[in-house]
Formats: C-alpha cells, sequence, structure tokens
C-alpha cells in the first residue's frame, strides 16, 4: 500500500478568547521532503554528525567541518528538497574522480587544432555497473566496449583516431582498435538516456555553490547509495 503525506496549514482567528477555523490549506508533500527526512538519517548513521556541523536555512541544509584547515571553510554537502526530488551538492574535488566525463572532439579550432568540449558527466552506481552497460545498448552499442565508469572517455574517438593517424580503411591494422563513434555529432547526444535510469545520476552545476557539483534524486535507493559512498568519502578526506 503506497503512502502519502500531507502538509496541513490551518489558520484561526480568535475572538474573545474563542478560536474560529478561517482557513486549511492541505498540501501533498512530494519526495524531496521524505529523502530528506531519510538523507539525514543516513548521515547519522555513518556518524557524519561527528565531524560536521549542520546549517539549517529556510532553502537548504549545509553541513561544513567542525574543525576546518585553512581555507576548508566552504559546505562539504548540502540537501536542498525540491518536488522533484532530493537535489545533492557534493565538493567537486571528491566527486571529480568518482565521475565518468563524455566528451566530444571537435575539428578544428580557429588554429587548426582538435578541441573538446564536455557534453555530460554522470556518477554509475557500483551496485548497477553491469546493468547500465547492458542497458545503454539499446541507444548507443559502442559504449559497451568502454567497460569505464570513471576519468573521461571520447565519444567520437574514431574521428580523434583519424585526426592524428589518418584515415582508417577497412583493411587497416587500427580496425583493431574498434574505435567506433558513439555519436558523430554533438546534438545526437541525450544524456538522460543513457540507459536505465535508476542505474546512474546526470552531474549538473550548482550556481549557488559553484565550486561543487550537484545531482537530484528521486529514489530512496540511490540515495542510500550515493550518501553511503561520497559520505564515507567526505568522512576519510577530512
Amino acid at each position: 500500500m503506497s503512502k502519502i503525506i500531507y502538509d496541513v496549514i490551518q489558520r484561526f482567528e480568535v475572538e474573545n478568547g474563542v478560536p474560529r477555523l478561517v482557513s486549511t490549506n492541505i498540501q501533498v508533500i512530494e519526495g524531496g521532503e521524505d529523502l530528506m527526512s531519510l538523507a539525514t538519517s543516513l548521515l547519522e548513521k555513518l556518524g557524519f554528525y561527528d565531524k560536521f556541523e549542520e546549517n539549517r536555512t529556510s532553502q537548504y541544509v549545509g553541513y561544513k567541518l567542525k574543525n576546518p584547515k585553512k581555507g576548508a571553510k566552504r559546505y562539504q554537502l548540502v540537501l536542498t528538497p525540491r518536488k522533484e526530488g532530493l537535489c545533492v551538492t557534493v565538493s567537486r574535488d571528491v566527486l571529480e574522480s568518482n565521475i565518468l566525463c563524455l566528451e566530444y572532439v571537435h575539428c578544428c579550432d580557429a588554429y587548426n587544432e582538435p578541441y573538446r568540449s564536455i557534453l555530460g558527466k554522470i556518477w554509475i552506481l557500483p551496485s548497477k555497473e553491469n546493468i547500465f552497460w547492458k542497458s545503454m545498448q539499446v541507444r548507443y552499442p559502442s559504449l559497451l566496449e568502454i567497460g569505464e565508469t570513471t576519468e573521461n572517455f571520447t565519444l567520437n574517438k574514431r574521428d580523434e583516431i583519424e585526426y592524428y593517424l589518418g584515415d582508417i580503411s577497412d583493411d587497416s591494422e587500427f580496425c583493431d582498435l574498434k574505435a567506433q563513434n558513439v555519436i558523430n555529432l554533438p546534438e545526437e547526444f541525450d544524456i538522460t538516456s543513457l540507459g536505465t535510469s535508476d542505474c546512474y545520476l546526470v552531474i549538473n552545476d550548482d550556481k549557488l555553490f559553484p565550486y561543487s557539483w550537484q545531482v537530484c534524486i528521486t529514489s530512496s535507493e540511490v540515495l542510500k547509495e550515493f550518501l553511503g559512498h561520497f559520505g564515507k568519502i567526505l568522512m576519510e578526506q577530512q
């Protein structure tokens, strides 16, 4: 049986000591609020509050080190509840080595040199790596051969090799590299349809905290794995 949680706000008028109900506003609480409670509970179980102090505002809950080193007074973790889910912000230096960055090589710039642009950044759930790669075969069959879950990957790798090594013909020894283009144009890439949605998270910039990156989580299982993974990293690094 599904559970629905309501937020009920009632307004009263008091006249001569007698309260009178003026209005009632009932609103369904979306996933973000429930996930926020789960997130704070998970952090408590990790012992997160032993090293981090919590700061609650009307928009978000931020976590700073209790005894920061010089220059480390920024928020290391921020939780922001929204109707679509819970947005979790983590420092870039923590996320950077744990994500897969998908790039496209452009040929060429004004100086006739190739340059790269980032089409997207994702974090693949460690528990669902195999499911992720299999589900990608519907749209991007060549990506099964990557087997990478972190660092950078060029989506038009064949173009990159052709630029540096010359054209690759069918009988070329470079065919053994299996350097198929995953996409031929940047416009062909859709980061939201890489595979099964509960197997990876899209990494976005956080405008409020530009030194961090943000993910939006809508599943309690994904939240458990994400906070379990990065919560421990944050605690171990300090």
